[in-house]
C-alpha cells in the first residue's frame, strides 16, 4: 500500500468548549472505570442514606455510559465534572495518594452532592462521597 497516512478528523469544539490534542490523548480510553480502593473513612458509603447510595450507583452507571470525551465536554453539574484543586480538599488526603495528583473531580450524584476523585487514565479512584458538601468549598 502506498505510504500515506489518513490523519484524524478535527474535534468539532462549538463556541464554549475546546479540546487540545494532549488532552484528546488523554480520552483515547474510551470509557471510566470506578475504583473505592483510596475512598476516605470519613466521606464514605458508610455515611450514605438508601436513597444516596442508590443515587450514587445509578450515577456511575450512567458515566460509564460515556466516554470520558462526552464526561469532560458535559455540564460539570450535570454528567460532567469540576476541576478541584488539591489544596482545596479540606479532609485529609490519603498518604497513598501522591503529591504529583493536583487535581480532583467532582461529579454530582444526588441532587447536586458531589462524589469526588482522581483520575489515573481511565479509572476514576473515588476518594470521598461528599454527601454533607464539605469536603471543599461549594
Amino acid at each position: 500500500m502506498g505510504g500515506k497516512k489518513i490523519k484524524p478528523p478535527k474535534v468539532n469544539t462549538g463556541d464554549r468548549v475546546s479540546v487540545t490534542d494532549a488532552q484528546m490523548k488523554l480520552f483515547e480510553v474510551d470509557y471510566p472505570v470506578f475504583c473505592f480502593k483510596y475512598l476516605h473513612s470519613s466521606h464514605d458509603l458508610t455515611q450514605c442514606d438508601k436513597d444516596e447510595k442508590s443515587a450514587l450507583i445509578e450515577q456511575l452507571a450512567k458515566l460509564s455510559q460515556l466516554s470520558w470525551l462526552q464526561i469532560h465536554m458535559t455540564d460539570r453539574h450535570g454528567m460532567g465534572s469540576e476541576k478541584i484543586a488539591r489544596n482545596s480538599i479540606r479532609p485529609s488526603i490519603p498518604p497513598s495518594i501522591t503529591e504529583d495528583v493536583q487535581d480532583f473531580l467532582a461529579f454530582r450524584f444526588h441532587g447536586k452532592k458531589p462524589f469526588v476523585g482522581f483520575r489515573n487514565q481511565f479509572i476514576l479512584h473515588i476518594v470521598y462521597i461528599d454527601r454533607d458538601m464539605t469536603v471543599y468549598q461549594h
